[in-house]
């Protein structure tokens, strides 16, 4: 997730008005750097997250049942807060937030808490296919030349492009790398609008809502702690995603018609075919490849390291927006445009370095990473007790 905000938001790689892709010092290797990032890394992960988002979903279902709450009271107070928490996210630093989404289409997942497994399947390879055939009849009604386009996405674009004619806006670098606060404020009026048309116009909700169901299905069955048992699936799954999912990936990154497909030209009829081959099935390959791993002591091992972030996902989340505001923004650092892709790995790397290190030395004060505690305290109306025992004992 980390990779991907950088490459697609904060970086302004290539961004008309930034410097030219060219002139960086790392150009020879910048495409072949963006083409892992597109083959390997962009879509897949917010696939992940959304498929432990209802793995997650069904954890909660399952303790709300064994208290008593059919209603899903506190649950849906979890979202609400979510949704507040997006919000500021989202008007404030960062207008490729997702957490409102999530929390929008979470509440929509509660409806459909009791679909049966079979209809489960269903639904998911439906609303994973579905994108392709929408996007299709806003291409053949004409695309963006239609008197009146064939997407849901048009009205909020058009409210964009009024908010940033008065501040002469004309590319998403003019907005991150100036050093204005009051303009920064006014922009991301207008990136709240954006931000809606580009989850409208990519039918998102179809993709999350998918993995939302996947994961539904995965913490129904408790497939986490019963990985021996599921084993041939998650073999097959492993397999089967991969094969697919990189194959359609590296052709969709190496034709690279993202752009025709956000302009409505023909060539993105191919993206969103690859892009439905390729995201869900190499999420899920992923997904596939870890628990499988998780089997092996030396490999489980390794990956325990790493569950500190996890347990500060929310956290590390916001906090990498920040990191990415501060090195990026004109009003911090004003690296945007002129770090090319080749660069954005180590850098991730270095940032979810340091935030592992950072919630190790956390957690073993506290019980809840900060935003966490936040989240649950007003999910649960009272504040939740943060400190661990031993560290009160200690500080006694």
């Amino acid at each position: 997730m980390c990779l991907a905000n950088l490459f697609t938001g904060f970086a302004a790689w290539n961004e008309p008005g930034g410097v030219p892709a060219a002139q960086l010092p790392t150009a020879a290797t910048d495409p072949a750097a963006a083409f892992l990032i597109r083959a390997l890394v962009d879509g897949k992960f917010y696939s992940l997250f959304s498929l432990l988002f209802g793995v997650g979903f069904a954890v909660q279902l399952q303790s709300a049942t064994a208290r008593g709450d059919a209603q899903l009271l506190t649950y849906r107070r979890r979202l609400w807060v979510m949704l507040g928490i997006g919000l500021v996210h989202l008007l404030f630093i960062w207008p490729g937030d997702i957490l409102a989404f999530y929390a929008l289409v979470g509440l929509l997942l509660v409806r459909l808490r009791h679909l049966p497994d079979r209809a489960i399947g269903r639904w998911a390879v439906g609303l994973l296919l579905l994108p392709v055939p929408l996007w299709a009849v806003f291409w053949l009604g004409g695309g963006w030349q239609a008197r009146l386009p064939l997407t849901p996405a048009a009205p909020f674009y058009a409210v964009a492009q009024a908010l940033d004619q008065p501040l002469h806006i004309t590319s998403f670098y003019q907005v991150v790398a100036n050093s204005d606060w009051v303009f920064f404020a006014k922009a991301m009026r207008s990136g709240f609008f954006y931000r809606a048309g580009d989850l409208l116009f990519q039918w998102r909700i179809c993709k999350v809502l998918a993995m939302f169901l996947l994961g539904l299905w995965v913490g129904r069955h408790q497939v986490s702690r019963q990985l021996d048992a599921y084993r041939p699936l998650l073999r097959r799954v492993a397999l089967g995603g991969l094969v697919l999912g990189l194959a359609a990936s590296l052709l969709n990154a190496y034709l690279d018609h993202g752009r025709a497909y956000n302009l409505g030209q023909t060539p993105g009829l191919s993206f969103a075919v690859l892009y439905a081959l390729g995201v869900a099935p190499l999420a899920l390959g992923y997904a596939a490849t870890f628990a499988l791993a998780w089997r092996r002591p030396g490999a489980q091992q390794v990956l325990r390291q790493l569950a500190p972030l996890g347990r500060m996902a929310l956290t590390c989340y916001l906090s990498q927006s920040f990191i990415g505001a501060f090195l990026f923004y004109g009003l911090g650092l004003g690296w945007a445009g002129k770090v090319g892709p080749t660069l954005l790995w180590p850098l991730a790397a270095g940032v979810v370095g340091g935030q592992l290190l950072f919630c190790r030395w956390w957690l073993k004060r506290y019980q809840f990473g900060p935003a966490e505690w936040v989240w649950r305290s007003l999910s649960y109306r009272r504040a939740q007790p943060l400190r661990r025992k031993a560290a009160l004992a200690a500080a006694a």
